[in-house]
């Protein structure tokens, strides 16, 4: 069968669905993907586009022309060149990724005919903590595109139970949960986490015995990275030895900065931007957390700590309550508020017993239900599954 994924980045596509492409090629499909132009993210530390590495992988890459913008025209004019490539490369199923693009997917799929569409959710837009008016106007969006999607694939319990008491696709047969994109081991694993952080420390020029609570994501507010900042500030009040590192980028880097140096603690803040050695600075952190409060599918950030046997603060939130067992694995606080956060960060930093005890569980579940090869199998034979 010939098999086209769409995603507005092919940095989604490169760096989680790989694994997964590959697999379909070797149950004998062909698989292309189609993916924004201008898409010049670098893969690992070699010059090469995420674009350039998926063509290494043996599968071939077309472009389209979207941005980050409702812009009716382009959106149209988007559509209409998805429907021509679906066309002209005789696409039979067309797996859809990120929220935009999978709307412009599915409807130029359904105007080109093709026979299978599917939407792979990386999380339903009408998430929890939203607003009521939101969360509608999401909701229906949903419901609507639903109405020309054959198949879709979900990560956490909030999702499959909304597609299937909403009938957000008219087949309930073809609703499918998989365990999320997994996480390699042989690369996200506790090994040399002393290494690490003394090679982090004299980079960063922070003191190998201050304790490192990360932060990997968007800088964004939905994904809790100010509510984290000011839980930070709050710890600070208290004690010296403790450094957050931010990786990522996004409008809220410049705020989050300001906010350190406002309280003089700016040598314990460290934004680092986006890193392609994250797996390292997960082995050098003490305790990883992620506030969000976004629409998540499953995390990868927080499987990629808990791989490396580190305890997670979280929220009480879609996707990561399906990954963090509160008080095994880490906690789950809720979501826009930085004094139970701060209140379960001291905790940890008070207790090396507990972040110990937290990480080995963390690990141990991840071995037991999240491994790469396991999720990738899991995530091909939904996807044979959905298309017949």
């Amino acid at each position: 069968m010939r098999i086209m994924h769409i995603s507005r980045a092919a940095e989604t596509l490169s760096r989680f669905l790989t694994p997964t492409m590959i697999e379909q090629k070797r149950l004998g499909h062909y698989v292309c993907v189609c993916v924004a132009q201008g898409q010049d993210e670098l893969v690992g530390n070699k010059n090469v586009s995420a674009a350039e590495h998926l063509r290494k992988a043996g599968i071939e890459v077309f472009t389209y022309n979207l941005r980050r913008s409702t812009n009716p025209v382009g959106i149209l004019k988007a559509i209409l060149r998805v429907k021509r490539l679906l066309v002209e490369q005789r696409i039979e199923a067309l797996v859809c990724h990120t929220p935009l693009c999978s709307a412009v997917g599915r409807i130029a799929a359904r105007l080109a005919k093709t026979p299978h569409v599917i939407y792979f959710a990386h999380g339903l837009t009408c998430a929890p903590a939203q607003g009521f008016f939101s969360w509608q106007l999401r909701y229906w969006a949903e419901k609507l595109l639903g109405s020309i999607t054959d198949a879709i694939i979900v990560m956490n319990d909030y999702d499959e139970k909304l597609c299937r008491t909403h009938h957000i696709i008219k087949n309930p047969e073809k609703i499918f949960r998989i365990p999320g994109i997994g996480v390699d081991l042989s690369r996200y694993n506790p090994d040399s986490s002393e290494q690490a952080k003394n090679q982090l420390a004299a980079e960063l020029s922070i003191s190998k015995d201050w304790k490192i609570v990360l932060f990997v994501g968007r800088m964004i507010y939905e994904k809790g990275a100010m509510v984290l900042a000011e839980a930070v500030k709050r710890i600070l009040a208290q004690r010296d030895d403790v450094c957050s590192i931010f990786v990522g980028r996004g409008p809220l880097t410049d705020e989050i900065q300001k906010l350190a140096e406002t309280g003089k603690i700016a040598s314990h803040f460290k934004l680092v931007g986006w890193r392609e050695d994250v797996f390292i600075m997960m082995k050098a952190a003490d305790i990883f957390v992620l506030p969000t409060y976004y629409y998540e599918g499953l995390p990868v950030s927080i499987l990629e700590a808990m791989a490396c046997s580190k305890p997670v603060v979280a929220t009480q939130h879609r996707g990561c309550e399906d990954v963090v067992v509160d008080g095994q694995t880490g906690f789950l606080v809720p979501v826009k508020q930085a004094e139970p956060l701060a209140d379960k960060l001291l905790l940890l930093l008070d207790d090396e017993q507990l972040r110990r005890k937290m990480g080995q569980a963390g690990r141990l579940r991840v071995e037991q239900h999240f491994e790469l090869s396991y999720c990738t199998k899991k995530i091909a034979e939904a996807l044979e599954k959905a298309i017949g």
